[in-house]
């Protein structure tokens, strides 16, 4: 039996997270957001269903509301590889560092083509249209109130 190495790991790695990160700021009004708010609609993103719309992206599985947190570490890891590659910029403000995709990053986008990434634009597309324009504080608070 071979062994896996995390390092080929495919799903929630750095490169899987930053096209989800990609996709969502495309959706977003203002094509930038905070790390609590991609990390809570990419969150959303994947698991539709248990915010009150269609079926998930991915199977349930036990304690998911956990996960939010659980990928803050590989979630920045992928925001520093998607400013390393120019296709999101830093935009500070008074409330913070947001980032933004730039030009390239939605160009790179048009490369991806298969059932799983249009998939993931439905639900990235129906998260952002119910959630994109809340706060980080009015987010906390849904997921405050989802999860406990």
């Amino acid at each position: 039996m071979e062994k896996v190495n995390s390092k080929n790991k495919v799903y929630n790695s750095n490169f899987e997270i930053a096209i989800r990160i990609l996709v969502i700021l495309l959706n977003l009004p203002f094509k930038r957001a905070s790390t609590y708010k991609l990390m809570v609609l990419d969150h959303m993103s994947l698991n539709t269903y248990d915010v009150g719309g269609p079926a998930s992206l991915h199977a349930p599985i036990p304690n998911r509301g956990v996960q939010i947190y659980s990928r803050k570490e590989i979630l920045n890891e992928s925001i520093k590889l998607l400013i390393s590659k120019d296709l999101i910029i830093i935009n500070p403000n008074k409330n913070g560092l947001l980032y933004e995709i730039t030009e390239n990053g939605i160009n790179y986008l048009t490369y991806f083509e298969s059932k799983y990434f249009n998939q993931l634009k439905e639900k990235v597309e129906w998260t952002s249209e119910k959630f994109g324009k809340l706060s980080d504080g009015d987010l906390k608070i849904l997921i405050l109130r989802k999860h406990t």
